[in-house]
């Protein structure tokens, strides 16, 4: 494989790796934050055993909602992936270029 075309293999992995970190960075960050505010109807915290009826109710409500939020959330990163892969990718890195001039210039 030519060089090039390598680090074009390699950026494309960096940019699918980092888009999945940001996905599950948001999927799961916006869950945690429903249920620090919302988490007391079903008891969140709590064994299942330890539940009343309602928050037994509210705790059925919730992990379906929750299965569906990280399926659509598994499937649009699929899909972002997917579109990636169509393209020809490089990452241009983190490059300084340093312009030298000459005295009298200055």
């Amino acid at each position: 494989m030519r060089k090039d075309k390598q680090y074009e293999e390699v950026s494309k992995k960096r940019l699918n790796n980092n888009l999945k970190k940001k996905f599950d960075t948001t999927t799961i960050g916006s869950l945690s934050a429903f249920e620090d505010e919302f988490g007391f109807l079903w008891g969140h915290g709590k064994k299942y055993s330890d539940l009343d009826d309602e928050e037994k109710y509210w705790r059925e409500k919730w992990s379906k909602t929750r299965t569906t939020i990280l399926d659509l959330g598994n499937s649009n990163l699929r899909a972002a992936q997917s579109e990636i892969s169509q393209y020809t990718i490089s990452w241009n890195r983190y490059i300084t270029n340093f312009v030298i001039k000459d005295s009298e210039e200055l």
